[in-house]
């Protein structure tokens, strides 16, 4: 698993070290008012990590990064893709510690994953997706050049689908 770089931060790959940090960003209501359920232990948290991210790297040699500021090397969130086997998609996600919106730090994150994704796995197309009422996800996605394809329901969860090609 490949470590990016950003002009404000380090993008590495999570590990179980983090679940502690990872649970704060995880078990926030702010974070996951448009996510879903709230990760109510580390210990929950560490299985997460175990089962979907850690898994991942190793079935698919990608996944989601740990997002490390630089300025202070706090843990702050993560950001990159992840290949969803419902879809047979790559998806972008993003998440970030409410003290760090609105600073275009998710922006950049997802721009290096992208760029990797293209320039690294050859993906010839990415896709996102965020809850109908989450406007600044959805900016987000269309600041990435995303173009809106369609409503599906994702992890029992309606969706809008957006998705770019290269």
């Amino acid at each position: 698993m490949q470590v990016l770089h950003t002009e404000r931060m380090l993008m590495r790959p999570l590990r179980l070290e983090d679940a502690q940090a990872l649970n704060r960003l995880n078990s926030d209501q702010q974070v996951m008012r448009h996510i879903g359920p709230l990760q109510t232990s580390v210990a929950l948290t560490r299985q997460y990590l175990k089962d979907s991210p850690l898994r991942d790297y190793q079935l698919y040699g990608y996944g989601r990064h740990a997002l490390v500021h630089q300025a202070n090397n706090e843990f702050i969130g993560f950001c990159g893709l992840k290949f969803l086997p419902d879809f047979n998609e790559v998806d972008i996600g993003y998440r970030l510690l409410p003290s760090y919106w609105g600073q275009g730090l998710a922006f950049e994150a997802a721009q290096a994953a992208m760029q990797f994704g293209k320039e690294q796995l050859g993906l010839k197309r990415i896709i996102g997706m965020a809850m109908p009422d989450n406007q600044a996800s959805i900016r987000l996605l269309q600041k990435l050049g995303m173009q809106y394809e369609k409503q599906v329901t994702h992890l029992g969860t309606e969706c809008v689908y957006y998705a770019i090609e290269y």
